[in-house]
């Protein structure tokens, strides 16, 4: 009898231990299919990738291409508080453990926390005390191109070079200086200016290089950047220090590894990376000098262009022939778009917008003649960037909605002619390439809505002339029907009606028409704004060509171009709308007390603030990235005469913001992303609580047994 025991118990362990291993797996977002290219790391200076990670359900492999070094196949055998341990499975071993931790930077980034391999099956392993990042990080080349994120740090620096395997750049020694310059308005990157093909370094880079940020993070002391050139998929590590100086000292890694033992540099001679020396040079004005030694060198017709202070050239004392803003655009304003929430204010010289600049209106002798709705701009900074020279359109959609545009930039210094027409020439006005696209800069001819911050804004006639049965898509795909129409007691106002979605989709929503106007090709766009939540604004986008089909889009995405965009798939919608027409005009909708009271009490007129909340010109603050723009957001109103603050936290308001709701309801109609178990930041996988009992048992058993 006790034999029968003994073997039932040993069948019931096999049990668990295979139930064990078939519920462990990699991260979904890591997974291959069959044909698909591999992750790949140690991707090398020119070129070469070493490393190819084969990650497919249960199994990752790595392969060394470049080396004798064996293939390692790694089976994942138990998932543990977001970590995985694995077992070692291949030719040479079949009994070693390690654990692994993957950290997800970007779609296309990612890093691999390492411990060390043990012949035992140990837990222990995954303490975080015994996790190692890898420094040289994975990357998917398949969505490389499309990955994009706002750079952390702003600011312009004077360069000088030191090249790991080659030495000291001999352009070091030139007067005018070499230049770093990141991210000095929204979207420009991290540029590099070698000055010269002469001063270029054994760098795959262009003489003047724009690069994009693809991904970054930081620890205790450095901030890490992934970038790329804008051009094709070669990508560098960019470290700098957290703690910036007027001079520090910065480590671009061509072989594609973020190092944090800055330290141990010296001793790592097969690593290819440049030493930069920065130091931030101000231009508070339009009339300064490049360099230092300026002032003692002969003004000669090419020393005259760069020091233009110490050569007489300009005067640093001249005013500016500043202009103003028209008085009925002053105030605050809000932009909502995929990238998050901003703030916009205008005040009597300056424009400034949260994540993209400060634009002091200025005149120019050969200014094209003033328009009410054009600009022409500059910025000036703080930081070390360089003064930029830009236009800007303003056009009213509606009593309480502006339209603006930003042109492309000149860098100071130019030496256009005719610079105040060249500003603002209809060519200068076109997005940024992809994947930054029209996020700061819009298509000629469109621009971005922006909402007036008043308590109780200026509403328009919906003109919807029919009640409309619909049919609503989420990008992922689940539909939920329900009806849009206008109220009959208030034609400004309409309902967004979903009754048989359960708790996916809010049951129903009110808002407030707040502009009407066409777009291109016989389209419509119509801008609302929830009456609950004013930070919830969105538009509804129409065609006459397919009348049957409407798509809902973030405001700040609401152009002229937006129904094509989005019916292509160039512009990610909130919903896609098919719908029928009934017979009735109108819906009666009893209104509603709870805010009775808020629109009898709420602000209907007057000025705005102008004052507001000053900036000075550090333009942009750039650690704007996906993470924080999730967070909490803060809007200034105007109530009365005085500035009050009306929050925007998009994850306590649930209940009165539309956008949000749909966002929740995209995430549930689909499956659970495993990457969200394995991010740094986790600290316990859902999985663990499903598979502890398991392993007590396991442990019970094997304890009887043995």
């Amino acid at each position: 009898m006790p034999g029968n025991i003994q073997v039932s118990l040993l069948l019931l362990a096999v049990f668990l231990l295979r139930h064990l291993a078939s519920s462990c797996s990699f991260p979904s977002t890591l997974h291959m299919e069959a044909k698909d290219p591999p992750w790949y790391s140690h991707i090398r200076a020119d070129g070469s990738r070493d490393v190819e990670y084969y990650i497919r359900n249960t199994v990752m492999e790595i392969h060394h291409t470049r080396s004798e070094r064996p293939s390692v196949r790694w089976k994942c055998a138990y998932e543990f508080e977001g970590k995985l341990l694995l077992k070692r499975q291949d030719q040479l071993v079949n009994s070693f453990y390690r654990c692994v931790r993957f950290v997800f930077r970007s779609p296309s980034v990612v890093q691999i926390m390492w411990s060390h391999e043990l012949k035992i099956f140990d837990l222990g392993l995954c303490d975080d005390k015994n996790l190692i990042t890898d420094p040289w990080p994975l990357i998917w080349y398949g969505t490389l191109e499309e990955d994009y994120t706002p750079c952390p740090f702003s600011g312009g620096f004077d360069m000088k070079i030191s090249d790991s395997q080659l030495g000291e750049n001999g352009c070091n020694l030139m007067l005018r200086p070499m230049r770093m310059e990141a991210e000095c308005l929204g979207g420009e990157g991290i540029s590099f200016n070698f000055v010269s093909s002469n001063c270029l370094p054994d760098i795959r880079m262009y003489v003047k290089q724009r690069t994009i940020c693809v991904a970054h993070w930081k620890d205790n002391r450095h901030l890490f950047v992934v970038l790329r050139r804008n051009e094709d998929t070669d990508l560098w590590c960019l470290i700098m220090p957290i703690h910036r100086r007027q001079n520090i000292t910065a480590y671009l890694f061509s072989d594609l590894t973020c190092r944090s033992d800055l330290d141990q540099f010296s001793s790592v001679r097969d690593l290819k990376f440049f030493d930069l020396q920065l130091h931030r040079r101000e231009f508070p004005t339009l009339c300064e000098d490049e360099y230092d030694q300026c002032s003692k060198v002969t003004c000669n017709t090419y020393v005259k262009q760069e020091c233009q202070r110490s050569c007489g050239m300009c005067d640093p004392v001249s005013p500016r022939s500043s202009c103003q803003y028209p008085e009925s655009v002053m105030g605050a304003w809000f932009l909502q778009d995929s990238s998050g929430f901003k703030n916009i204010y205008i005040r009597t010289s300056n424009l400034s917008i949260d994540g993209v600049g400060n634009f002091l209106c200025v005149t120019f002798p050969n200014n094209p003649i003033q328009k009410s709705t054009i600009f022409t701009t500059i910025s000036l900074f703080q930081n070390g960037c360089r003064p930029r020279y830009t236009c800007i359109k303003l056009h009213r959609i509606g009593p309480s909605v502006l339209q603006y545009s930003l042109s492309q930039s000149y860098v100071w210094p130019t030496f256009e002619n005719d610079l105040g027409k060249s500003i603002c020439s209809e060519d200068r006005f076109h997005p940024d390439s992809s994947p930054i696209d029209d996020r700061y800069r819009s298509h000629q001819g469109t621009g971005k809505p922006i909402i007036s911050q008043r308590r109780y804004p200026d509403a328009v006639h919906c003109n919807l002339t029919f009640v409309h049965t619909i049919s609503a898509t989420l990008p992922q795909g689940y539909v939920c029907p329900g009806s849009f129409y206008q109220h009959c007691e208030d034609s400004s106002k309409v309902r967004l009606e979903f009754n048989t979605c359960g708790s996916l989709i809010p049951s129903s929503r009110d808002f407030r028409c707040l502009a009407s106007y066409e777009g291109h090709y016989w389209e419509r766009i119509l801008i609302l704004q929830n009456i609950r939540n004013r930070t919830d604004a969105f538009c509804f986008v129409y065609s006459q060509f397919y009348p049957i089909e409407a798509y809902v889009l973030d405001v700040g995405m609401c152009d002229q171009k937006s129904f094509n965009f989005a019916r292509t798939g160039l512009r990610q919608p909130l919903l896609k709308l098919t719908f029928r027409t009934e017979q009735e005009t109108c819906k009666s909708v009893p209104p509603d007390p709870t805010l009775l009271l808020t629109e009898v009490t709420e602000y209907a007129g007057g000025e705005f603030d102008s004052t507001g909340d000053e900036d000075g010109h550090d333009n942009v603050h750039a650690n704007n990235s996906q993470a924080e723009s999730d967070s909490e957001h803060s809007v200034s109103v105007v109530s009365g005469s005085r500035l009050v603050k009306l929050e925007h936290t998009p994850q306590n308001d649930h209940l009165s913001s539309f956008r949000d709701s749909l966002e929740m309801a995209n995430a549930k109609s689909t499956s659970l992303d495993h990457r969200d178990s394995f991010r740094a930041d986790d600290t316990h996988s859902s999985k663990t609580e499903t598979l502890a009992s398991p392993w007590i048992l396991l442990l019970v058993i094997t304890s009887v047994l043995f």
